[in-house]
């Protein structure tokens, strides 16, 4: 402000400017005034409001410029226009609006809208309630007002929506909500009028003003309104629910109501609804469900046609959901088919054999059908002559012939058809043209095609929408031509545009080809086709199979005891029915080649295991199946890997193609690798397991009928391989044979033929068991009985731990042994108990090892405690020391007795002598054992460790002798001179093996094989303590006769012997003894 400024004040009164005053109410006038006043006449103006309502302005600047602005201020507000909207033609809209809206809420909504647009206006009604809307605005240039300007406003920029439609029952939550709405909207440009009726529930709400907002805010009250709008909803519940919740539940449903009261929510039990706001609807049904049975569907799937439940298991499983408050609804079992991947495998190698190859291409060529994958569907092909037994949603027939092979009548034009039973039939005749080498003819088969699968796949879209599964019949598809050319290009047409047609509506359809033995030449090419559109997510092959699938339905009360019953379920169900086993971190399945992989799928697929092989993300194997046979896959999977170790580890060469016969060039070889011995009876099955053998590369000589020099070949052989059997025991030049290996110390390798088509197959497996033992000193560890796969492994393991194909003249020592299944403790009580108890089922691994940590700390505490002190240790070793040396003495003095008194027909006193030796045995083994832990024995017993508390939970350990086991003690050497005699009088007693039927079986060959007595002699069947049977020729005397009808007469008088008289009285006198001590204590 400089020295030569002028300042002049101005004061505008209400009086003089009236209305007109408001304009200096709304800030952005003043400050447009301020502006216009400074560009126009160069000078600063301060704008006051007074109390007064007058405005009090003030000047400054050149005198001249402030004098003219003080002229040009009043005549401003001469230059002022009002409009009234009452043309009933042209301001229907907003003639509405003043005629509607009472509120005086809508004029500060209009002239602030306007003031944003700075349409600097007054805003007014001509009348209080009803009146028209009044304007008025500035018609000077400066202001750029006009009224088409403010007209164009009102229509196109400010809404007004009447009444908005509320809830028919209006909640007490729902006008909560309503006011928090309405608070949290406060805008200038937005009214929300509001109108509550008094003794009413009823309310109305209308928006005003800027149309953006109103449109947001609408949207926002309608999402509340719908929120609080009740809806009646029907309880899908079964009548044992409904009457469930009548009859337990009344009150937990009242309180629901109560909790939720503000809501208006009722619960109608007895007519299966309740009613609830819409936002309510899901947490009153969830608190309905929580009151209800809980139900879970249990499913379990097993390759095959059916999963056995025995009536135990049927039992056991109710059992464990009832101790778990739960119940078995229901337990169903069905049958489908399925689709699995074969992996493809990662690597070759060339140590295979030629057997394993042949059973790898056996199993490759049995299969009947090829997927390839197209994003998330899937193109098959199968071929088979029961097309029925292939599930599908929906079936494309094109010909006579499919609808003949589907049993329906011919259709006159093409449509839909569904059948009673549920089938479901597009049919959609078309016939491929015949191709031929023309291109025109070719182009014209495309365009068949492609119109065929595009027409057909649409009728599915537009005729059954949830179809995933799409068959089509391909009858008569074969007669296009003859020449491989035309069925070539019908094959690729036909499978790139189903192709096509999947990715381009990415779609998850499977649609399948099925083809008849007729069209083998067809199906061969699509397969060929397939085989080239593979990816590694289709695998190396696929494969299909039924599979059943058992559904158990469990019915509780609470989540937990949900949770309860489905764990016990799954744990009993994996323990005695089906076992899912993961092998992870397999390293050597990386090794395997193709032909391994399908040989081993084939193992498992003969033994109703599911095998699942991850070779891309995770080195796994997944086997699904009984326990029994899983085990066997595993022990399968394991013996095969370490083959192909030994094989890779020695370079072993590669197999060689089996000769007819071992004999024509044998006096050539210098050695070999096995004699094989076998009695010729058991020829066609011992040839099977040479032709293996010669098909790894081993050279091989087998027993002959020309014994003249087998000698001469057994020395020059690494390894005497021996199919023992009944047959070869009674074989005078097999035993030859065996007797001759012992005797230049060859190494045995042994295994047992087991025939399981005896009637008697148990008795002659106990025999050729003690056979064994006697003929080899050892155990059975091979033997071939139903299993020919997995024990050819097991043998040729063996073999290869000694000797190498095409290496003679080298034993290699034992480097390890055939890999096992390790079984634990728990394994260990099932096998001995047959079930383990629920408690034990219950506990946790944490648990158990947390519980034997604490029996291990009291045990030490026990020991530590009741330890016998050194002194009477010393004491009781030196006595006990004297019995064993006893005992060792007239254990000599029975032996020697033996060997001097040595006569067979005493049967009788051998038995007794027997025993004998065995009881004393067993002491000085008890003795010995007492002595070895004599340094930590305690005065008392210890009691086992059990987890559970339980002591029938625990594992008790018997102890046998290592020397002369118990099982032996009581035998003799079995009389193997004649088959007459292998069913004479056994040593070992009956009930330690036979049932009744074996009893009565081996009863009948006794007395069939015992002579029948002289009419001087006098017979009878004398049974001793032990249970042992044995028949006595010995005549009693006089005197021992009288003895025993004396022994046996109920009227006999039995004396007293003195002693006796003198043990009862010194009884007697101890007792007072003792009450008297009694009484003085107390």
């Amino acid at each position: 402000m400089s020295k030569n400024d002028y300042t002049k004040t101005l004061t505008l009164s209400i009086d003089n400017l009236h209305s007109n005053i408001k304009f200096f109410y709304n800030p952005l006038f003043r400050k447009h005034i301020q502006e216009y006043l400074l560009n126009s006449h160069h000078i600063e103006s301060k704008i006051q409001l007074l109390q007064t309502q007058d405005i009090f302005l003030t000047l400054t600047g050149e005198k001249k410029n402030v004098k003219t602005a003080l002229q040009t201020i009043p005549n401003l507000f001469e230059l002022i226009q009002m409009k009234v909207f009452n043309n009933k033609e042209i301001h229907q809209k907003i003639i509405y609006w003043s005629q509607q809206i009472t509120s005086d809420l809508i004029i500060p909504v209009i002239q602030q809208i306007m003031d944003q647009q700075k349409i600097f206006t007054i805003w007014e009604k001509t009348t209080l309630f009803y009146g028209y809307f009044k304007v008025i605005y500035f018609i000077h240039e400066s202001f750029k007002v006009s009224e088409n300007e403010i007209t164009e406003i009102l229509n196109n920029q400010i809404e007004y929506i009447e009444n908005i439609e509320m809830p028919k029952e209006i909640t007490k939550q729902f006008l909560n909500d309503i006011d928090q709405f309405i608070a949290s909207k406060q805008n200038s440009e937005l009214a929300i009028i509001h109108c509550k009726y008094p003794y009413k529930s009823n309310i109305k709400i209308s928006l005003f003003g800027q149309r953006k907002l109103v449109k947001n805010a609408k949207k926002q009250l309608q999402s509340i309104i719908h929120k609080h709008t009740i809806k009646t909803v029907q309880m899908k519940i079964d009548t044992n629910q409904h009457e469930y919740l009548l009859d337990n539940c009344i009150e937990q449903l009242d309180d629901i109501e109560n909790e939720y009261k503000n809501d208006n929510v009722k619960i109608r039990i007895r007519l299966k609804e309740f009613s609830s706001p819409q936002y309510l609807l899901e947490t009153i049904e969830k608190k309905i469900q929580k009151l209800l049975p809980h139900r879970i569907v249990c499913q379990y799937e097993q390759i095959g046609n059916s999963i056995l439940l025995t009536d135990y298991d049927y039992r056991q499983l109710n059992r464990l959901v009832y101790v778990n408050y739960g119940r078995i609804d229901q337990i169903e079992t069905k049958t489908i088919m399925k689709v699995y991947s074969i992996p493809k495998a990662s690597s070759t190698t060339s140590n295979i054999s030629n057997s394993l190859i042949q059973q790898s291409n056996e199993f490759f060529s049995s299969l009947s059908m090829r997927k390839i994958s197209v994003l998330n569907g899937s193109i098959e092909i199968y071929l088979t002559n029961q097309s029925s037994s292939i599930p599908r949603d929906i079936t494309i027939i094109s010909s006579q012939a499919g609808a003949t092979e589907e049993h329906i009548d011919v259709m006159s034009d093409n449509g839909y058809l569904e059948m009673k039973t549920g089938r479901k039939f597009l049919f959609h005749r078309w016939t491929p043209t015949i191709a031929t080498n023309d291109e025109r003819e070719n182009q014209k088969l495309k365009k068949s095609i492609e119109k065929f699968i595009s027409s057909a796949l649409q009728g599915i879209t537009a005729c059954y929408t949830s179809a995933e599964t799409i068959v089509f019949q391909t009858n008569e598809w074969e007669n296009i031509g003859l020449q491989l050319q035309q069925q070539q290009l019908l094959a690729n047409c036909l499978i790139n545009e189903v192709k096509q047609y999947i990715i381009t509506r990415k779609l998850h359809w499977r649609i399948l080809f099925i083809f008849n033995n007729q069209q083998m030449n067809l199906y061969k090419e699509f397969y060929e086709i397939f085989i080239k559109l593979q990816t590694n997510q289709d695998g190396f092959a696929q494969f299909v199979s039924p599979v059943s699938i058992i559904q158990i339905t469990l019915t509780t009360s609470s989540n937990l005891d949900q949770i309860k019953c489905e764990n016990e379920v799954n744990k009993y169900i994996q323990r005695y029915i089906l076992v899912d086993k993961n092998l992870t971190n397999e390293i050597d399945i990386i090794q395997w080649d193709q032909n391994m992989i399908n040989a081993f799928y084939k193992y498992c697929l003969t033994k109703l295991v599911l095998p699942k092989i991850e070779l891309i993300k995770n080195l796994q194997i997944h086997l699904i199946g009984s326990i029994r046979q899983v085990e066997k896959a595993i022990e399968k999977y394991k013996l095969m890997s370490d083959i192909l170790k030994q094989k890779s580890s020695l370079r072993i060469p590669p197999p060689v193609t089996p000769r007819k016969t071992t004999h024509s060039n044998s006096l050539n070889r210098i050695r070999y690798n096995i004699y094989f011995s076998y009695c010729q009876n058991d020829q066609t099955f011992c040839n099977r397991i040479k032709n293996y053998l010669v098909s790894e590369s081993y050279s091989i000589y087998e027993t002959s009928t020309n014994t003249t020099s087998l000698q001469s070949f057994m020395d020059k052989s690494d390894v005497i391989l021996i199919a023992f059997s009944e047959n070869y025991s009674n074989n005078k030049q097999s035993i030859a044979e065996l007797n001759y290996a012992k005797s230049i110390n060859k190494l045995l390798i042994p295994f047992v033929i087991r025939n399981n088509t005896e009637d008697s197959y148990w008795l002659s497996s106990l025999t050729v068991n003690e056979l064994f033992y006697d003929l080899f000193d050892c155990e059975i560890d091979l033997e071939f009985y139903d299993d020919f796969d997995l024990e050819y492994d097991k043998l040729l393991c063996k073999l290869l731990r000694y000797t190498k194909p095409g290496i003679t003249g080298i034993t290699y020592p034992e480097t390890h042994k055939l890999p096992q299944i390790i079984r634990n403790d728990e394994d260990y009580e099932v096998e001995a108990f047959g079930r383990i108890s629920v408690a034990l089922q219950k506990l946790t691994p944490e648990q158990h090892a947390e519980r034997k940590e604490d029996y291990q700390l009291r045990l030490t505490e026990k020991m530590a405690r009741e330890k016998i002190p050194d002194d009477e240790i010393e004491e009781l070793v030196e006595v006990l020391q004297v019995v064993i040396n006893d005992s060792e003495s007239v254990l000599q003095e029975l032996n020697d007795d033996t060997k001097l008194n040595t006569n067979e027909n005493d049967t009788k006193n051998e038995i007794h002598r027997d025993w004998k030796l065995g009881t004393i045995r067993d002491c000085i083994n008890r003795a010995q054992r007492w002595l070895s832990k004599s340094s930590n024995m305690i005065q008392g017993n210890i009691t086992p460790f059990t987890p559970t508390g339980d002591i029938n939970d625990a594992i008790f350990i018997i102890h046998y002798s290592s020397n002369d086991p118990t099982y032996m003690q009581n035998s003799k050497p079995f009389d193997h001179s004649s088959p007459a005699k292998y069913f004479s009088t056994l040593n070992s007693y009956m009930g330690s093996g036979f049932n009744m039927e074996q009893a009565h079986e081996y009863c009948h060959r006794l007395f069939k094989n015992t002579k029948s007595p002289h009419k001087n002699e006098k017979h009878e069947i004398i049974k001793q303590a032990d249970h042992t049977l044995f028949l006595s020729n010995e005549l009693r005397t006089p005197e021992e006769m009288q003895k025993l009808e004396e022994l046996d007469n109920p009227n006999r008088i039995w004396k007293v012997k003195p002693d006796r008289e003198k043990f009862v009285q010194q009884k007697i006198k101890n007792i007072l003894e003792f009450k008297e001590l009694c009484e003085k204590s107390m």
